[in-house]
């Protein structure tokens, strides 16, 4: 008895065509230009199709390898089996044409990063790949303020935009763009920043799940003032020389600084000397040098700077963002 069972010049051609299913279904994606990592882009984005596609042809190479080698030559079954593989390998071809072309049209969803640099400066890097010429990525960064959901969760709010952008991609289809945000003077809680293609996503700040967005805490708290004070004796009247310094003043609301010079004398009652409500610059710093002429009609002088209340007194009590100091006048020589 022969090894193999006799095979006809036609079921040889069909079990052919049906053991060349893997190499079919190759060349039609390298047809579509679907190689190398886009073969791995396509299983991951569309694995139904890809596992239709692939799975199919391998049954399309075994239903080949029965009709070849297992079946009577022109038996009922051998035609049976290769109609049944031609089928399969038509659905393979199918499923890889639809996966391929699937995965050629699709659109990767664009990346955003934040790298914090020194001092108030932050780095904001936008990534996108596989974009049509018509196609967008809009990008949003804004302060976040820490708020409390209905059930008392905590949670995150969107507060003050601090830049927003949209960004067309090159001829190949892609996007990298970097840009430097200087943050505004002030307490921040946290920095949110998205990126999306399309339809705005909802605000991924609290649960959930959406395009491109990220939130990193940015740790900025306001300093409390910072009061020199010292005397110029060398004058023929004692003259008080103050110096304030304070970073990271908050813009929105505007925060001030109010500075006051009581004169002390024993029985009476204190005087204000000097008084001055003072703003911080554009980037939150104040630093200021000023001068009082004290004289000598007292013994004592009570200096007190505040950026809590508007009407300190000195000495004043225990509290954030209020310093004082109290000097007595040098004697005549």
């Amino acid at each position: 008895m022969p090894r193999f069972l006799p095979i006809g010049k036609e079921a040889k051609g069909a079990a052919g065509f049906l053991l060349a299913a893997l190499p079919a279904l190759g060349a039609l994606l390298t047809a579509l230009a679907i190689s190398g990592d886009l073969i791995g882009r396509m299983a991951r984005n569309h694995p139904l199709a890809s596992f239709g596609a692939f799975g199919s042809a391998a049954v399309a190479v075994f239903l080949g390898a029965i009709a070849a080698y297992g079946l009577q030559e022109g038996s009922r079954e051998e035609r049976g089996v290769l109609s049944l593989g031609i089928i399969v390998l038509g659905v393979a071809l199918l499923f890889g044409v639809y996966a391929g072309v699937e995965t050629w049209g699709d659109r990767a969803q664009p990346s955003i990063t934040v790298t914090p640099k020194s001092g108030s400066l932050v780095a904001v890097s936008v990534h996108g790949i596989g974009l049509r010429s018509s196609d967008h990525i809009v990008v949003e960064v804004e302060q976040l303020l820490r708020a409390s959901d209905r059930n008392g969760r905590p949670t995150w709010q969107p507060g003050q935009p601090l830049y927003g952008a949209s960004l067309g991609p090159n001829g190949s289809g892609e996007i990298e763009h970097t840009v430097n945000l200087s943050l505004p003077a002030g307490d921040f809680d946290g920095l949110g920043a998205r990126a999306w293609v399309g339809d705005e996503p909802r605000p991924c700040y609290t649960r959930g799940n959406t395009t491109g967005c990220v939130r990193v805490h940015i740790s900025r708290p306001q300093e409390r003032p910072q009061l020199s004070v010292v005397w110029e004796t060398f004058v023929r009247v004692p003259r008080l020389l103050l110096r304030l310094r304070a970073r990271n003043l908050s813009q929105r609301p505007s925060h001030s600084m109010t500075l006051r010079v009581f004169g002390i004398a024993a029985g009476q009652p204190r005087r204000n000397l000097a008084e001055w409500s003072l703003a911080p610059n554009a980037g939150g710093e104040f630093d200021r040098s000023l001068a009082v002429v004290v004289g000598r009609a007292y013994s004592d002088v009570c200096v007190v700077a505040s950026i809590s209340t508007r009407d300190p007194e000195c000495p004043a009590p225990v509290e954030d963002g209020t310093v004082w100091m109290q000097l007595a006048v040098p004697a005549a020589h």
